[in-house]
């Protein structure tokens, strides 16, 4: 009897919490949220979540705890998840280059070359037009790079290599010979 009237509980909650964010009751629903957070048991699915109702409510609060999310779960290994964090950060702000190299490296990680070789095109156009550094295109290749080797996976380097000789092209002759570098 006991576990279903939790559940109940928490169902009830969650209307409740739906229905204060509707009328955008700000403390309300936070307060609501802290008392089912408690039921959450990991801390980025928690965050996650502060930062959904933070966003719904035109909060750029939202921003870092959705960065506080990634974060754990990029420490859990939940690159999936890590990775949906970073997306919806980076359609918050495409300029942000900490998130785009976040986003190559967990697609690398995850095996999924279309989606990297669209997030690092995207880091080249933002390099093209001086929104980006060079160094910062280097330096997030270099750790993706170290990350491949680390784990000795071969594979991923192969198609990784092929999708940045894709982009070398576009690339200023320095940074093109730098990646080079690196890649060979």
């Amino acid at each position: 009897m006991k576990q279903g009237s939790n559940q109940g509980n928490a169902s009830i909650a969650w209307f409740k919490l739906a229905e204060l964010i509707t009328r955008r009751e700000r403390e309300k629903a936070l307060n609501v949220y802290r008392l089912l957070a408690h039921s959450f048991e990991r801390k980025a699915y928690a965050l996650q979540l502060e930062g959904d109702i933070l966003w719904s409510l035109d909060d750029k609060a939202a921003l870092e705890k959705y960065r506080q999310a990634a974060f754990l779960y990029h420490k859990e290994k939940q690159w999936v998840d890590a990775a949906g964090i970073c997306e919806h950060l980076y359609t918050m702000n495409p300029h942000d280059v900490e998130i785009l190299s976040h986003l190559i490296r967990y697609y690398t990680l995850l095996e999924w070359p279309e989606r990297f070789s669209l997030r690092i095109n995207d880091f080249v156009l933002l390099v093209e037009k001086k929104i980006a550094q060079e160094h910062q295109f280097i330096t997030a290749i270099k750790n993706i790079i170290e990350d491949v080797a680390a784990h000795e996976e071969e594979h991923k380097r192969t198609w990784l290599v092929l999708h940045l000789h894709e982009v070398m092209p576009r690339l200023a002759s320095e940074c093109a010979s730098q990646l080079s570098l690196i890649l060979d």
